[in-house]
């Protein structure tokens, strides 16, 4: 099941330079890359293949494919950053929505149905 996180304004300027990096790779790069996000505990129902929904100032703006967890952390070398387990490792490649969904910002993730 898919779910909802929200992006900390001050990790804005982390997600812009990583949004830039990741439209920087060739094709066989993008292949090797991920991202990475933090959680306090692991979402029991989050798949891999399913997609994990990015809160940005009041809208849900965009979607990475969740590929698997990582107990020990991973290193992100974009933003010169060692993120703690658990984490979800993502595909690098972000999908825009066609229409942002707008949703207050929260702490935590929250599970829903595929968005678009």
């Amino acid at each position: 099941m898919d779910i909802i996180v929200t992006v900390p304004k001050k990790e804005l300027k982390n997600v812009d330079a990583e949004e830039k990096w990741s439209h920087d790779l060739t094709e066989k790069q993008r292949k090797s890359a991920f991202c990475f996000w933090s959680m306090n505990r692991r979402p029991k129902r989050l798949e891999p293949g399913d997609r994990v929904y990015f809160i940005q100032n009041g809208f849900i703006v965009n979607s990475n494919e969740f590929l698997r967890y990582e107990e020990e952390g991973e290193y992100c070398e974009v933003t010169d950053r060692y993120w703690k387990g658990p984490i979800l490792v993502m595909d690098i490649t972000s999908i825009p929505l066609k229409k942002p969904v707008p949703m207050k910002g929260f702490q935590g993730f929250r599970y829903t149905k595929r968005i678009e």
